[in-house]
């Protein structure tokens, strides 16, 4: 209890009262000063006023920020705000003294290399939970307060899944719907650090329509080998640029994590849901298990409204979107033929050209669902693979041009 108080007396010494900058004012602990420790980047800035009532707004800022009376002329307290929410904590002080003053209360920083090659000075305490970089420019030091415990396999967890609020998004979801499961990420463009060294997380937006466009991870060089230690090696797929990357999708979880080269030396680790070939299609030979309810055959008003928010006109056909294939990074489009009010035909295509094994892979799955093939050539030559001849008739061609299996299964009924 003492020494509670006595640290607490210590701390409204340091930052109540005009005094001139000295070590004290940063204490012996990592972390922030004067109760700045108990926000972090990512609450509301009502949650941070709450926390700390003495925040106050800076009207003579250029920025977006609350302020914090410092007690010493010298420092000046930020909290940076990004669409109502703490993006980060720094500390000013003028001139260059700020590395010797720190060092007297911290000991000697780490100087290491950031994600961009750049020297960087910090101190880290994994017992506070608090890393400091500091950054001095030509008047004064910068010094970032971030919330810090070491990166370790067990952060990704033995299935994929986004950590924390991520988990809450998917791609494509509302922006309004959105802010109400993850409001943090969401507004912090800039993205927001996890308190894990080295990871901020990301959520990108389609400004025109509204809607979650990405979630992703940036991620220090090294994370790399814990992901794998974690949930297995990737395997290696090339995206349309021609970059090769690793990739997790997880059957049980339904979120894929895709591992690609980002600025400088880190690594971006974007997440999406997709639909399993194996539950697109299921087992019974006459529907499409990874359809609720069955489209071909009925009318086009019915499919309408049961596939309402999937569902886009072409002319005279329907496009039912789904999300992609294990293998793909686009979603799968369904195009639904019309005829006197009915759906008569369906047809798409399962790319495999990012993951070439999964061409027969795929192969042995249409085999499991609809037994060996029939062949028989089109007009031009082409070997069209037939695997039912009943309602409804399934028929099946290689695309070796852009690396895909173009499906079509059509009603036979007049």
């Amino acid at each position: 209890m003492r020494a509670a108080l006595a640290l607490f007396a210590a701390t409204a010494a340091a930052c109540g009262s005009s005094r001139p900058l000295n070590p004290d004012f940063f204490g012996q602990a990592i972390e922030p000063p004067c109760g700045l420790a108990k926000i972090q980047p990512g609450i509301s800035v009502a949650e941070a006023r709450r926390r700390l009532p003495a925040l106050k707004e800076d009207h003579k800022g250029v920025r977006d920020q609350l302020v914090l009376d410092s007690g010493v002329s010298d420092v000046t307290l930020e909290v940076r705000i990004d669409s109502g929410t703490v993006a980060s904590i720094f500390a000013v002080v003028q001139g260059h003294g700020a590395r010797e003053l720190l060092t007297r209360s911290w000991g000697e920083p780490q100087i290491a290399r950031d994600s961009l090659g750049q020297p960087e000075t910090t101190w880290a305490s994994e017992s506070t939970g608090w890393k400091v970089k500091l950054d001095c420019l030509e008047r004064n030091c910068f010094i970032e307060f971030v919330p810090y415990h070491v990166l370790s396999s067990e952060f990704f967890g033995a299935h994929v899944v986004p950590p924390g609020e991520l988990a809450n998004l998917r791609i494509g979801m509302k922006l309004t719907d959105a802010r109400k499961v993850a409001p943090g990420p969401v507004d912090v463009r800039a993205g927001i650090a996890t308190g894990v060294d080295g990871v901020r997380e990301f959520v990108a937006i389609d400004d025109k329509t509204g809607t979650i466009k990405s979630i992703y991870l940036n991620l220090p060089q090294h994370a790399e080998d814990l992901i794998a230690e974690a949930w297995s090696e990737g395997w290696r797929a090339t995206e349309p640029v021609g970059k090769t990357v690793l990739v997790w999708p997880d059957p049980t979880t339904l979120w894929r994590a895709t591992l690609r080269d980002a600025l400088g030396y880190s690594h971006d680790l974007a997440y999406d849901n997709f639909l399993p070939a194996a539950q697109l299609f299921g087992d019974q030979p006459d529907v499409l298990d990874g359809l609720p309810e069955p489209v071909l055959g009925k009318s086009v008003d019915e499919v309408k409204k049961v596939y309402k928010d999937a569902i886009t006109v072409v002319g005279h056909d329907l496009v039912l979107t789904l999300l992609p294939t294990e293998w793909e990074r686009t979603a799968t489009k369904i195009t639904l033929a019309t005829g006197g009010g009915l759906v008569r035909k369906l047809t798409f295509a399962l790319p495999f050209r990012p993951h070439p094994e999964a061409r027969d892979t795929l192969l042995e799955l249409f085999k499991r669902k609809w037994g060996e093939p029939k062949t028989r050539e089109d007009d031009a030559g082409k070997a069209i693979l037939v695997f039912r001849d009943d309602d409804p008739r399934v028929e099946i061609v290689e695309d070796t041009e852009h690396g895909a299996w173009k499906v079509e299964i059509r009603s036979t009924r007049g």
